[in-house]
């Protein structure tokens, strides 16, 4: 448990990707207006980044360096993370619709959020896996 506890610490102060590695900062400033919506706004967005990082990680590991396409990590990446936010975009319109309507254009702009390629990314330079 104090394991957990310490890894909650440390991201949220010192390994923040916000405030320490400056990414995202864009919608970090537009949606900060009501703590409604950046709090959705910080959930999506976080949903999004553990997604894309589960899916890219085999996908990388057991489709593209046996294919050598390591060259093609970005573009197939930003795929991945595109259809993920659709997938939460329909979670959000279907099961909270208020959320979904006062997040406007920000929702559809996680997919061009550079926290979630920057984390998929990161996580596979610096060998990161499942265990």
């Amino acid at each position: 448990m104090s394991n957990i506890l310490s890894i909650l610490i440390k991201s949220m102060l010192v390994d923040n990707v916000v405030f320490i590695q400056y990414l995202a900062i864009c919608p970090f400033i537009g949606m900060t207006s009501e703590t409604g919506k950046a709090t959705g706004m910080g959930i999506a967005t976080s949903f999004v980044i553990l997604l894309a990082t589960a899916v890219t990680w085999p996908l990388y590991k057991f489709i593209m360096v046996p294919l050598q396409l390591e060259f093609l990590q970005t573009l197939i990446f930003i795929l991945v993370i595109a259809s993920l936010v659709q997938l939460v975009e329909f979670y959000l319109k279907k099961s909270a619709p208020g959320l979904y309507s006062s997040m406007g254009i920000y929702l559809s702009l996680i997919t061009t959020n550079c926290a979630v390629l920057g984390v998929t990314i990161n996580c596979i330079g610096k060998g990161y896996n499942y265990g």
